[in-house]
């Protein structure tokens, strides 16, 4: 985790690769419980520490973006992004490292085929790019991808961590996947219902 990642007011030490942070109680919750004085948490060289969230602990250890993703070439230097109903729209832009070539990739759920496009477009009109090859705008378009689906993984996953039974199950109703739930040890589950 970088220093401009420390919620405020924590300490860190980086040690293999992780980081052990002591973080303040107060910066979690208005009300401490009088037992607890200090709060440590370890956070891999992959994961982000997320304080200052309204439900639980009021903190979550997520998934990093993976850096290996990273268009060879291209440096991410601007973004425009919003969440549309949940889904990733934008612009990213990139900047070619070696003649300064602008790259702009729109990011857009596209409703019929169901999933989040990523096209190459010219950095100021509304048309595709024509000074890239397919190589550039491959490898510039998988990082835009990486981005956006960490994006996507560490909102679901603070909105997984904040809901209760009966918001998840109007998530997955929403979702059109409000099946029943079952136990774990239920025969169904083992083939046997």
């Amino acid at each position: 985790m970088t220093d401009e990642a420390d919620p405020a007011g924590a300490e860190s030490q980086r040690t293999s690769g992780r980081t052990v942070q002591r973080v303040p109680l107060s910066s979690f919750r208005h009300e401490v419980p009088p037992h607890l004085r200090e709060f440590f948490v370890e956070v891999q060289a992959d994961e982000a520490f997320i304080a200052g969230l309204k439900m639980g602990v009021g903190a979550l250890t997520v998934q990093r973006w993976d850096p290996s993703y990273a268009a060879d070439g291209w440096t991410l230097y601007g973004a425009d992004l919003t969440l549309d109903q949940g889904h990733p729209f934008g612009s990213m832009f990139y900047r070619n490292n070696t003649d300064g070539r602008v790259l702009r990739v729109g990011v857009k759920w596209h409703p019929p085929v169901q999933q989040l496009e990523f096209p190459a477009l010219h950095p100021s009109k509304p048309e595709l790019t024509s000074d890239c090859t397919a190589e550039e705008v491959a490898a510039v378009a998988l990082d835009a991808r990486s981005r956006i689906g960490t994006l996507v993984a560490v909102n679901a996953q603070i909105g997984s961590f904040v809901a209760t039974e009966e918001s998840e199950n109007a998530i997955l109703d929403a979702s059109g996947l409000g099946l029943e739930r079952l136990s774990e040890d239920d025969p169904q589950l083992a083939g046997d219902g």
